[in-house]
């Protein structure tokens, strides 16, 4: 009964859960909330610019919106991944 007891005991002990422990879960940092309002900032400066800027004010608002886009989907490829919760 004890030589079981103790094998379960060091089974428990040195298993890869608790040789490797994953550290503490995350929110998303800080730093990629202020990225994100600072891109939807960029954008409605751009959106209230005015002028066409021979397209490339609309081609910089385009790529503004797909980096948004990127953000949330690393965003929800971390949450997936355990990375943050």
């Amino acid at each position: 009964m004890k030589i079981a007891s103790l094998l379960l005991a060091a089974t428990i002990l040195l298993s890869p859960a608790n040789l490797f422990p994953q550290g503490p879960r995350r929110d998303v940092p800080a730093e990629v909330d202020s990225a994100r309002n600072a891109l939807k900032g960029a954008y409605q400066d751009l959106q209230h610019a005015g002028g066409e800027w021979g397209g490339y004010r609309a081609k910089a608002m385009e790529h503004i919106q797909q980096a948004i886009t990127d953000l949330n989907e690393a965003e929800r490829f971390a949450r997936e991944h355990k990375e943050i919760r």
